[in-house]
Protein backbone atom coordinates (compact mmCIF):
# COMPACT_ATOMS: atom_id res chain seq x y z
CA UNK A 1 0.00 0.00 0.00
CA UNK A 2 1.44 3.36 -1.02
CA UNK A 3 -0.77 6.75 -0.31
CA UNK A 4 -0.13 10.25 -0.67
CA UNK A 5 -2.00 13.07 0.67
CA UNK A 6 -0.98 17.06 0.22
CA UNK A 7 -1.85 18.24 3.48
CA UNK A 8 -0.10 16.69 6.01
CA UNK A 9 -1.54 18.79 8.54
CA UNK A 10 -4.78 17.48 8.18
CA UNK A 11 -3.99 13.87 9.23
CA UNK A 12 -2.40 15.43 12.22
CA UNK A 13 -5.70 17.05 12.82
CA UNK A 14 -7.50 13.90 12.18
CA UNK A 15 -5.71 11.29 14.30
CA UNK A 16 -4.75 13.75 16.72
CA UNK A 17 -8.36 13.45 17.59
CA UNK A 18 -8.75 9.89 17.19
CA UNK A 19 -6.19 9.01 19.54
CA UNK A 20 -7.91 10.36 22.73
CA UNK A 21 -10.61 7.93 22.17
CA UNK A 22 -8.91 4.73 20.87
CA UNK A 23 -5.69 3.52 21.30
CA UNK A 24 -5.18 1.20 18.55
CA UNK A 25 -7.32 0.85 15.21
CA UNK A 26 -6.81 -1.21 11.79
CA UNK A 27 -7.14 0.92 8.55
CA UNK A 28 -8.63 -0.58 5.83
CA UNK A 29 -7.77 0.34 2.14
CA UNK A 30 -9.40 -1.12 -0.30
CA UNK A 31 -10.45 0.24 -4.17
CA UNK A 32 -13.06 3.10 -2.88
CA UNK A 33 -10.77 4.55 -0.27
CA UNK A 34 -9.38 4.74 3.26
CA UNK A 35 -11.32 3.58 6.06
CA UNK A 36 -11.70 2.58 10.39
CA UNK A 37 -14.47 2.10 12.61
CA UNK A 38 -13.98 1.40 15.82
CA UNK A 39 -15.69 1.56 19.43
CA UNK A 40 -13.57 2.87 22.28
CA UNK A 41 -12.46 0.58 25.22
CA UNK A 42 -15.90 1.76 26.89
CA UNK A 43 -17.88 1.36 24.35
CA UNK A 44 -19.34 4.86 24.21
CA UNK A 45 -17.86 6.17 21.28
CA UNK A 46 -17.69 5.09 17.54
CA UNK A 47 -14.99 6.14 15.64
CA UNK A 48 -15.97 6.24 11.79
CA UNK A 49 -13.62 7.32 9.31
CA UNK A 50 -13.62 7.23 5.37
CA UNK A 51 -11.56 8.83 2.91
CA UNK A 52 -11.91 8.42 -0.88
CA UNK A 53 -9.48 7.72 -2.78
CA UNK A 54 -9.72 10.82 -5.05
CA UNK A 55 -8.62 12.88 -2.23
CA UNK A 56 -5.32 11.29 -2.66
CA UNK A 57 -2.72 12.37 -4.89
CA UNK A 58 -1.34 9.33 -5.47
CA UNK A 59 -3.50 5.46 -4.14
CA UNK A 60 -1.38 2.39 -4.82
CA UNK A 61 -3.99 -0.44 -3.19
CA UNK A 62 -4.07 -3.77 -4.22
CA UNK A 63 -7.25 -5.66 -3.67
CA UNK A 64 -8.25 -5.14 0.22
CA UNK A 65 -5.22 -4.24 2.66
CA UNK A 66 -5.28 -3.39 6.46
CA UNK A 67 -3.04 -1.30 8.65
CA UNK A 68 -3.10 -1.64 12.37
CA UNK A 69 -1.20 1.43 14.15
CA UNK A 70 -0.61 2.51 18.09
CA UNK A 71 -2.29 5.80 17.89
CA UNK A 72 -0.53 7.28 20.27
CA UNK A 73 2.92 6.34 18.36
CA UNK A 74 1.05 7.39 14.82
CA UNK A 75 0.16 10.84 16.23
CA UNK A 76 3.43 12.05 17.36
CA UNK A 77 4.90 10.94 14.17
CA UNK A 78 1.96 13.06 12.23
CA UNK A 79 2.30 15.74 14.49
CA UNK A 80 5.16 16.78 12.43
CA UNK A 81 3.84 17.52 9.22
CA UNK A 82 3.31 20.90 8.36
CA UNK A 83 0.32 21.90 6.05
CA UNK A 84 2.34 22.85 2.70
CA UNK A 85 3.84 19.36 3.29
CA UNK A 86 2.90 16.14 1.59
CA UNK A 87 2.22 12.97 3.77
CA UNK A 88 3.23 9.73 2.35
CA UNK A 89 1.89 6.28 3.81
CA UNK A 90 3.77 3.05 2.63
CA UNK A 91 3.66 -0.71 4.49
CA UNK A 92 5.31 -2.99 4.30
CA UNK A 93 5.87 -6.42 5.61
CA UNK A 94 5.36 -5.46 9.79
CA UNK A 95 6.29 -1.87 9.10
CA UNK A 96 4.64 1.67 8.17
CA UNK A 97 6.62 4.22 6.62
CA UNK A 98 5.70 7.78 6.95
CA UNK A 99 7.32 10.54 5.05
CA UNK A 100 6.82 14.35 4.54
CA UNK A 101 8.11 15.89 1.69
CA UNK A 102 8.28 20.11 1.26
CA UNK A 103 11.59 20.79 3.47
CA UNK A 104 13.02 18.12 2.09
CA UNK A 105 12.49 14.76 2.61
CA UNK A 106 11.86 12.91 6.34
CA UNK A 107 11.00 9.70 6.80
CA UNK A 108 9.84 7.62 9.90
CA UNK A 109 8.98 4.17 10.16
CA UNK A 110 6.79 2.75 12.83
CA UNK A 111 5.89 -0.61 13.47
CA UNK A 112 2.32 -2.33 12.43
CA UNK A 113 0.31 -3.96 15.14
CA UNK A 114 -1.11 -7.43 14.75
CA UNK A 115 -4.72 -7.26 15.29
CA UNK A 116 -8.27 -8.42 14.43
CA UNK A 117 -10.67 -5.57 12.96
CA UNK A 118 -14.31 -5.93 14.56
CA UNK A 119 -16.67 -5.92 11.45
CA UNK A 120 -19.49 -3.12 12.73
CA UNK A 121 -22.05 -1.72 11.21
CA UNK A 122 -23.19 1.84 10.43
CA UNK A 123 -25.78 2.72 13.51
CA UNK A 124 -29.03 3.28 11.83
CA UNK A 125 -30.68 6.24 14.06
CA UNK A 126 -33.41 8.65 13.52
CA UNK A 127 -32.36 12.09 14.44
CA UNK A 128 -34.58 14.73 15.26
CA UNK A 129 -32.24 17.63 14.70
CA UNK A 130 -29.27 18.20 12.28
CA UNK A 131 -27.25 21.70 12.84
CA UNK A 132 -24.18 22.26 10.40
CA UNK A 133 -21.96 24.89 11.57
CA UNK A 134 -18.36 26.22 10.83
CA UNK A 135 -15.64 24.50 13.09
CA UNK A 136 -14.80 27.46 14.78
CA UNK A 137 -18.41 27.70 16.37
CA UNK A 138 -18.30 24.12 17.56
CA UNK A 139 -14.59 24.56 18.59
CA UNK A 140 -15.81 27.50 20.74
CA UNK A 141 -18.75 26.45 22.05
CA UNK A 142 -17.43 22.98 23.39
CA UNK A 143 -14.41 24.96 25.28
CA UNK A 144 -16.67 27.17 26.63
CA UNK A 145 -18.91 24.83 28.49
CA UNK A 146 -16.12 22.72 29.57
CA UNK A 147 -15.26 25.18 32.00
CA UNK A 148 -18.18 24.83 34.03
CA UNK A 149 -19.85 21.60 33.75
CA UNK A 150 -18.72 17.60 32.57
CA UNK A 151 -21.83 17.21 30.39
CA UNK A 152 -23.18 19.35 27.51
CA UNK A 153 -26.98 19.33 26.99
CA UNK A 154 -28.37 19.81 23.19
CA UNK A 155 -31.49 21.75 23.34
CA UNK A 156 -33.19 22.69 19.81
CA UNK A 157 -36.16 25.42 19.07
CA UNK A 158 -38.20 24.85 16.40
CA UNK A 159 -37.15 28.90 15.84
CA UNK A 160 -34.35 27.39 14.47
CA UNK A 161 -31.95 28.10 17.64
CA UNK A 162 -29.44 25.68 18.96
CA UNK A 163 -28.93 26.06 22.87
CA UNK A 164 -25.96 24.38 24.27
CA UNK A 165 -25.91 23.88 28.22
CA UNK A 166 -24.13 22.94 31.00
CA UNK A 167 -24.46 23.13 34.52
CA UNK A 168 -21.49 22.66 37.40
CA UNK A 169 -21.90 20.19 40.32
CA UNK A 170 -19.68 21.79 42.91
CA UNK A 171 -20.13 25.74 41.88
CA UNK A 172 -23.33 25.96 40.89
CA UNK A 173 -22.07 27.96 37.63
CA UNK A 174 -24.56 27.65 34.76
CA UNK A 175 -23.69 28.39 30.75
CA UNK A 176 -26.17 28.53 28.15
CA UNK A 177 -25.22 29.02 24.77
CA UNK A 178 -27.55 30.50 21.94
CA UNK A 179 -26.45 29.49 18.44
CA UNK A 180 -28.70 31.30 16.07
CA UNK A 181 -29.48 31.20 12.33
CA UNK A 182 -26.38 33.38 11.51
CA UNK A 183 -23.36 30.69 13.43
CA UNK A 184 -25.55 28.25 12.11
CA UNK A 185 -24.51 26.98 7.97
CA UNK A 186 -27.91 24.91 8.46
CA UNK A 187 -30.46 23.79 11.25
CA UNK A 188 -33.54 21.43 11.08
CA UNK A 189 -35.66 20.87 13.73
CA UNK A 190 -38.52 18.00 13.24
CA UNK A 191 -39.03 17.66 17.07
CA UNK A 192 -37.42 20.26 20.02
CA UNK A 193 -35.39 17.52 21.06
CA UNK A 194 -32.89 17.90 24.27
CA UNK A 195 -29.96 15.50 25.11
CA UNK A 196 -26.93 15.12 27.46
CA UNK A 197 -23.79 13.56 26.78
CA UNK A 198 -20.69 13.97 28.32
CA UNK A 199 -18.94 16.93 27.31
CA UNK A 200 -15.14 15.35 27.75
CA UNK A 201 -15.84 13.32 24.21
CA UNK A 202 -16.68 16.41 22.47
CA UNK A 203 -13.77 17.97 23.99
CA UNK A 204 -11.96 15.31 22.52
CA UNK A 205 -13.21 16.04 19.00
CA UNK A 206 -11.42 19.57 19.26
CA UNK A 207 -8.41 18.75 17.26
CA UNK A 208 -10.28 16.96 14.57
CA UNK A 209 -12.53 19.99 13.93
CA UNK A 210 -9.19 22.26 13.33
CA UNK A 211 -8.94 20.69 10.33
CA UNK A 212 -12.06 20.23 8.93
CA UNK A 213 -14.72 22.81 6.55
CA UNK A 214 -17.61 22.26 8.93
CA UNK A 215 -19.03 19.91 11.64
CA UNK A 216 -22.66 18.57 11.42
CA UNK A 217 -24.41 17.65 14.98
CA UNK A 218 -27.09 14.96 14.30
CA UNK A 219 -29.64 13.71 17.89
CA UNK A 220 -32.78 12.84 19.26
CA UNK A 221 -33.96 12.74 22.49
CA UNK A 222 -32.24 9.49 24.74
CA UNK A 223 -30.12 8.48 21.45
CA UNK A 224 -26.37 8.58 20.71
CA UNK A 225 -25.30 11.93 19.05
CA UNK A 226 -23.36 12.00 15.73
CA UNK A 227 -20.61 14.44 15.46
CA UNK A 228 -19.59 14.77 11.45
CA UNK A 229 -16.10 16.74 10.66
CA UNK A 230 -16.20 16.65 6.63
CA UNK A 231 -12.57 17.71 4.52
CA UNK A 232 -11.65 18.73 1.67
CA UNK A 233 -11.64 16.12 -1.05
CA UNK A 234 -14.83 14.07 0.45
CA UNK A 235 -12.68 12.83 3.42
CA UNK A 236 -14.69 12.51 6.79
CA UNK A 237 -14.58 11.97 10.40
CA UNK A 238 -17.71 10.36 12.43
CA UNK A 239 -18.05 10.03 15.67
CA UNK A 240 -21.33 8.42 17.68
CA UNK A 241 -21.25 9.35 21.55
CA UNK A 242 -24.10 7.58 23.56
CA UNK A 243 -25.96 9.61 25.51
CA UNK A 244 -25.31 10.37 28.98
CA UNK A 245 -27.60 8.36 31.95
CA UNK A 246 -28.29 9.73 35.04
Amino acid sequence: MKLKFKNAKTWSYIVGSIKNIIDEGVFTATSEGLSLRALDSSRVVMVDLFYPKEAFDEYDVSGEETVGVSFDVFSKILARGQSDETLELQSSGDSLTVAFEGHGRREFKIPQISMSVEKLPEPRISFSVTAKMMNAVFVDSIRAIEEVSDSVTFSATNDGKLYLIGAGDVEKVELELSIDNQSLIEINVDSPDKATYSVEYFDDMIKAARGADQVTIQYAQDSPAKVQFDYEGGGRLVFYVSPRVE
